[in-house]
């Protein structure tokens, strides 16, 4: 089996390109789910901790409101609303698009597709016809931001990549099975070499040891790396007048076959084949092992020799990914941060505390006695009169300091930064405001993640053209 070095190398320095993105993601993940205090400090004597772990040092309880958590549910039952009201809208679906959809559960994959865009910035999808244990036909895949790579990407519709791919995990049973191609030989070639690559950690090529994970799955599974490039290859760009049809055939076998028929055509006076070589693009996928070994190689076999991943990176200017949890972050933090300065005000400060002089207490009585009837509501509490005076409750109240005010001013500003306020929440308004008014606001609030969900929709709508075309090669075939 040949190696194909350079394409893993160029798969590696593309996969490490988006190492920064992959670590705000990983960050953006950690805020979406609850863990917000996670974010690097150093204590009063430079040791290196969480921020978390600094609040706990300086004697605090780190509190958690998770806002962003109720953006991201908010935004995605919006997504689930429009895109109800638009099926009621569409046209009869094809039998084998509406089967497809049920096989693949579109709609609860597109709805976790958003979450995943709304926290990364990136959806991926790859769109391929399969065999599995749900059924044969074109199967759709969320391809996980930690397991992509893409190379060249400065135009927003993708047209300039010249290399995208993914990371793929398999048992070793399933890679003999998908790349043996029924030789025993084969089978017994790829077993061992998938059994090296699982006791050898390889480094990357050109660079120093530790990133692994390119190279590296899981324990007791097998690393594939499937890269797809553009690549210029020569054709034939052939007409048949007897059928009237314009055809591309491969440059060397393709000509062999037609060229030998255009002999048996001659002979029976019948018109040639014209026949014009040219170059052209097509996109080529190779699966390699770990050390770079081809599995498998074969050309696109969609329409025009695209690709099967459809891919949307928000907002790609200067080709840069940067999602809507990302700007909210700020705000959740001082949030966080002014009720856990708010909790520690409030228990801190005096709530009842009863000064009893010591000389004042009857002589029958012990310290939990008055205690007990202090706290009973109706309770009579003798003591001695003197000049210590008589006992007396102390209450002092809470410094406020203006953190009432600034938790009111954050938790706006972040309805302002994420666009998900009350009247997109669907919070019940007075009576005051009415149906008319109360659309509006629906409205105008929609307004500010109109362009996030629109930029969805366009890569749900370039994933079904994939699949519509893979339908058809499938049916023609």
């Amino acid at each position: 089996m040949e190696k194909e070095l350079k394409i893993l190398e160029a798969a590696h320095r593309a996969w490490s390109a988006l190492s920064n993105t992959r670590s705000r993601r990983s960050r953006y993940l950690r805020f979406a789910y609850g863990d917000q205090w996670s974010d690097p400090a150093r204590l009063r004597n430079g040791q290196a901790a969480t921020e978390g772990e600094a609040m706990e040092e300086n004697g605090h309880l780190p509190l958690t409101n998770n806002l962003i958590r109720r953006m991201i549910k908010t935004v995605i039952g919006r997504w689930r609303l429009d895109r109800g009201r638009e099926r009621e809208r569409e046209a009869e679906i094809e039998p084998a698009f509406e089967a497809m959809k049920r096989m693949n559960s579109l709609d609860e994959l597109d709805a976790r597709t958003l979450e995943e865009f709304l926290i990364s910035g990136m959806a991926i999808h790859h769109v391929w016809p399969d065999r599995r244990h749900g059924g044969e036909g074109v199967w759709v895949d969320n391809v996980a931001p930690d397991r992509f790579f893409i190379s060249g990407v400065v135009d927003a519709r993708g047209n300039s990549t010249e290399l995208i791919g993914r990371l793929i995990d398999m048992s070793l049973g399933e890679v003999m099975m998908r790349y043996a191609k029924g030789d025993v030989r084969r089978a017994s070639e790829i077993r061992q070499l998938m059994a090296t690559m699982q006791t050898t950690v390889l480094p990357p090529l050109g660079q120093p040891m530790g990133a692994v994970d390119f190279y590296q799955a899981s324990e007791g599974r097998c690393r594939l790396i499937e890269v797809w490039t553009l690549e210029c290859q020569p054709r034939l760009l052939c007409h048949d007048p007897l059928t009237a049809s314009v055809f591309t055939a491969d440059a060397t076998t393709g000509r062999r076959k037609i060229e030998r028929l255009n002999r048996q055509r001659r002979k029976e006076g019948r018109a040639a084949i014209g026949m014009r070589w040219e170059m052209a693009t097509t996109w080529r996928c190779r699966i390699l092992a770990p050390d770079g070994t081809v599995l498998d190689s074969y050309n696109s076999p969609l329409k025009g020799g695209a690709h099967p991943f459809a891919v949307k990176l928000y907002p790609m200017v200067d080709g840069d990914v940067h999602s809507l949890v990302e700007d909210v972050v700020d705000q959740q933090k001082h949030v966080n941060r002014l009720l856990t300065m708010m909790d520690r005000m409030m228990s801190t400060a005096a709530k009842g505390v009863l000064l009893f002089p010591q000389a004042g207490k009857a002589d029958h009585m012990t310290w939990d006695d008055v205690t007990s009837m202090w706290s009973d509501p109706g309770g009579v509490i003798p003591y001695k009169s003197g000049t210590w005076g008589e006992p007396h409750q102390v209450v002092t109240p809470v410094g406020d300091l203006g953190a009432n005010a600034l938790l009111h001013t954050q938790l706006q500003m972040f309805q302002d930064v994420s666009g998900v306020n009350d009247a997109l929440m669907g919070k019940a308004r007075s009576a005051s405001v009415g149906a008319d008014r109360y659309n509006m606001e629906v409205e105008n609030a929609s307004v500010v993640v109109l362009d996030l969900l629109e930029t969805y929709r366009d890569f749900t709508r370039r994933r079904d053209e994939l699949i519509s075309n893979l339908l058809r090669k499938t049916s023609e075939s």
